[in-house]
């Protein structure tokens, strides 16, 4: 799914990469993705980490 100006996300997936292999696949609410974020970039200084809007469906929250 992606991200319009009519419906924002309002989650993020973020993960840590090893090479091609996700080790870490967290989603939450915008706030605490950021926070998340900045931990595994501390934690995982030498992976990457990416961070990815996500638009959740009220029946799954």
């Amino acid at each position: 799914m992606t991200e319009t100006l009519e419906t924002p996300a309002t989650h993020r997936r973020v993960r840590v990469w090893f090479g091609a292999h996700p080790i870490a696949d967290h989603t939450t609410n915008v706030e605490q993705a950021g926070q998340y974020e900045e931990a595994m970039r501390r934690r995982f200084a030498s992976l990457r980490v990416t961070s990815e809007p996500v638009l959740v469906d009220s029946a799954e929250r």
